[in-house]
């Protein structure tokens, strides 16, 4: 039962690194560590070999669930990691526009157009 245990306690530690929320602030540290999770079950994954006994069938059936759920969570936090992205492109874009106003022209078709006539 040896490779097929060392897949499961990786995956366990990888479902619990990858355990929602994720602060901004320990995201990069979370990363890193789920990386390294990734890279050594990665490894292990390669050294396994059936046939396989009955309680390593369980255990690979219960593997297969926390991979689902692993990349259920890591797919939300790419997705949050791409919204702080468009967020803070929006608001350097916004900083821009409010520190030089004058820089793009405010209509675009060069014609002005006057009400009072």
């Amino acid at each position: 039962m040896g490779v097929v245990h060392d897949v499961w306690l990786v995956t366990k530690e990888l479902l619990e690194a990858t355990a929602l929320p994720w602060p901004s602030e320990e995201r990069e540290e979370r990363l890193a560590a789920v990386d390294r999770l990734l890279l050594e079950r990665e490894e292990l994954l390669r050294k396994l070999r059936p046939p396989y006994s009955e309680e390593e069938q369980e255990l690979g059936r219960e593997i297969i669930v926390w991979n689902q759920e692993i990349e259920a969570r890591l797919l939300r936090v790419c997705e949050e990691i791409r919204r702080d992205l468009r967020m803070t492109g929006a608001k350097r874009q916004a900083n821009a526009r409010y520190v030089h106003p004058y820089e793009q022209p405010l209509s675009f078709d060069g014609m002005f157009y006057d009400k009072r006539r």
